[in-house]
């Protein structure tokens, strides 16, 4: 079984869904565009409310970002405009989503660099200075994205591994 690739169409119940690889939540995420309707279905890739988790080792931050800008293609080149996540409501501003969730990714990249620069060496000391904000229970999920961040940094040669 060759599973599904980037194109492939799948048409059921007169319903056509365009299979778009989006690696980064877990490497083997998956989102569905929709033409008919210029919507996508984006799974854990962009959430309805808040943002998704990075889940290092399997999911990767390269690759995420990669996945966010081809979901932004899909609303330049296409003419998506409406999200439809794994979790939470639907999204009206499809390139609105992808924008934010870039933004997000840049800020936190920023946020993880100055922590490591400021002496913060471990996930753990990484995840309580940037995260200090955020909800105790969420930072298990935070440590994974820190992970992946962490990881990213080194090997795009920003920060010591």
């Amino acid at each position: 079984d060759e599973g599904l690739g980037a194109g492939d169409v799948i048409t059921t119940g007169g319903l056509e869904l365009r299979v778009v690889p989006t690696p980064g939540h877990t490497a083997d995420s998956l989102s569905f565009h929709l033409p008919a309707d210029r919507a996508v279905l984006t799974g854990d890739t962009i959430l309805g409310r808040g943002t998704t988790v990075v889940a290092h080792p399997d999911g990767r931050l390269g690759d995420y970002l990669d996945s966010l800008r081809r979901l932004r293609s899909l609303t330049v080149d296409d003419g998506v405009h409406t999200v439809l996540p794994g979790h939470g409501p639907v999204l009206e501003d499809a390139q609105g989503a992808v924008e934010f969730y870039l933004a997000h990714r840049a800020h936190r990249l920023a946020q993880v660099e100055t922590a490591v620069e400021a002496g913060h060496r471990t996930p753990s000391d990484v995840v309580a200075a940037v995260y200090a904000d955020v909800d105790r229970s969420l930072w298990p999920a935070a440590e994974l994205s820190v992970r992946a961040q962490l990881e990213y940094l080194t090997e795009h040669g920003l920060i010591q591994g």
